[in-house]
């Protein structure tokens, strides 16, 4: 068996209790709920889009800049991949 194949995203390190907060798009208002973090960076799951993001959590505790992604694998393997630098 090809191991590669079978290789998931190892977000242990950075689970957190989950909390949520919100996002914005445009003048909408909606809840993450946050279940990963890595200083400001966050891996949340948002259940009215039914999708997984990743953003940052700016002052206000509001998730900024997110990006969504249709299943936790990429969006995980997109939260690995950045670095708290980037906030």
């Amino acid at each position: 068996m090809n191991a590669e194949r079978f290789s998931y995203p190892n977000i242990a390190a950075d689970l957190v209790i989950p909390f949520e907060r919100p996002f914005f798009e445009g003048k909408n208002r909606f809840g993450a709920l946050v279940f990963a973090r890595r200083g400001a960076l966050v891996l949340f799951a948002t259940e009215c889009r039914r999708q997984f993001g990743v953003g940052f959590l700016d002052d206000s505790g509001t998730v900024a800049r997110p990006d969504h992604y249709p299943c936790l694998d990429l969006a995980a393997r997109a939260f690995l991949a950045l670095d708290t630098c980037s906030a």
